[in-house]
């Protein structure tokens, strides 16, 4: 925008190799209240919008030395704000879409008229205006996602840590004194402040990950490891709950480059949601194949499975898959802390799943771009 006074008004560029046509959009769009510049060649206009910053600009798709796809593609790497309009003589439904694809707003096809050129030029300006009030509008609630998550770092934290020692130190100073019922209810108190904890904590990892800050150490590793000791982790609970657990591993795998911690929370969280969803008798089956380019990790059960409509939800924050009737733990956030990190270590995180049949999730790993290769260390 130029500003005029205390007004502001749109600046509009035109380049087009006929003047007749350059004088006539500027006579009608200056009538109108707009900025107007003019160029006659695909230079000169690159050289006048990335001097003047125009808020939009129509472009003739036939001119010499420089064509006007070229200069849509130019101008919508760097003037990310401006709307382009492909002017052409040619319109088809091919040069069109290819004109979209680079960054165009919409064509206007010769010869058109006065009424034409206003009515596109207050479409796309209007669509410039709410493009830009989309991205203000993000940036906030990015901004206030961010202050959120700073909020509950200093302002919850440190009362759920003062709540859990207290009802420890209730527990240690009670010992038997307490009758069953009392008892229940501390241990019922117990488990929901956990469960607020591991929220918290969750939360807090997913901000520091997409920030940035979440410390990884990223070095050459074997997965075999990582896998053992997160089913080494798991094996109690899933005795405890009476389900199977068993490993399909080759017996060497390429190594990847990850971070040791983050994916053995990666690997436990899924196998301790599955065995929230698989009875008694169960089972649950960590499959493991690979090639030279990546390694595939499959986390199987037989459980309850999940209803089609609900699968393309489960790696949203705070979502769960528990029923109505069914009482669900968890703080909701496990899954999408496991996308991120794979995300991170440049992964893809999928999952199937049939109702009554059980579950799916398949986990794909790049291999290291140091693997040695045929034993000649050529990549």
């Amino acid at each position: 925008m130029i500003m005029t006074g205390s007004s502001e008004k749109h600046l509009i560029l035109i380049i087009d190799d006929e003047e007749v046509l350059r004088d006539g959009c500027r006579q009608v769009l200056e009538k109108c209240g707009y900025g107007v510049l003019t160029a006659g060649q695909g230079s000169e206009g690159i050289k006048l919008a990335r001097e003047r910053m125009p808020d939009m600009a129509f472009i003739d798709l036939k001119m010499p030395n420089m064509s006007g796809m070229e200069i849509i593609e130019i101008l919508s790497r760097d003037i990310p704000d401006i709307v382009l309009v492909m002017i052409t003589g040619f319109a088809t439904i091919v040069s069109a879409v290819e004109a979209m694809q680079k960054g165009a707003y919409d064509y206007l096809p010769k010869p058109f008229n006065p009424d034409q050129l206003r009515a596109l030029t207050k479409r796309a300006l209007e669509h410039r205006n709410l493009k830009i009030e989309t991205r203000r509008l993000r940036e906030e609630k990015d901004q206030m996602e961010r202050n959120f998550i700073t909020f509950v770092s200093h302002e919850m934290r440190s009362p759920l840590v003062v709540i859990r020692q207290y009802i420890e130190a209730l527990n240690a100073i009670a010992g038997d004194r307490f009758e069953q019922d009392v008892k229940e209810i501390i241990e019922r108190c117990t488990k929901r402040v956990h469960n607020l904890e591991e929220m918290v904590e969750h939360w807090l990892d997913i901000s520091r990950i997409e920030n940035g800050t979440l410390t990884q150490q990223k070095v050459s590793l074997s997965l075999d490891s990582i896998i053992a000791r997160s089913v080494e982790e798991m094996a109690p609970l899933c005795r405890k709950k009476g389900i199977a657990l068993e490993t399909n591993i080759p017996r060497s795998l390429p190594p990847i480059t990850g971070d040791t911690e983050s994916l053995v929370r990666v690997f436990t969280n899924i196998i301790g949601n599955a065995t929230k969803y698989t009875p008694e008798g169960g089972k649950i089956t960590v499959t493991v194949k690979n090639d030279e380019y990546y390694i595939i990790v499959s986390i199987a059960d037989n459980g309850t499975g999940i209803p089609p409509e609900k699968l393309p939800l489960i790696f949203e924050p705070f979502y769960r898959c528990a029923e109505k009737n069914e009482k669900s733990s968890g703080s909701g956030l496990g899954l999408t802390f496991c996308k991120k990190i794979m995300e991170s270590h440049s992964g893809v995180s999928d999952v199937s799943s049939r109702v009554g049949e059980g579950t799916n999730f398949v986990l794909t790993f790049p291999v290291s771009i140091n693997t040695e290769r045929n034993g000649s260390g050529e990549i």
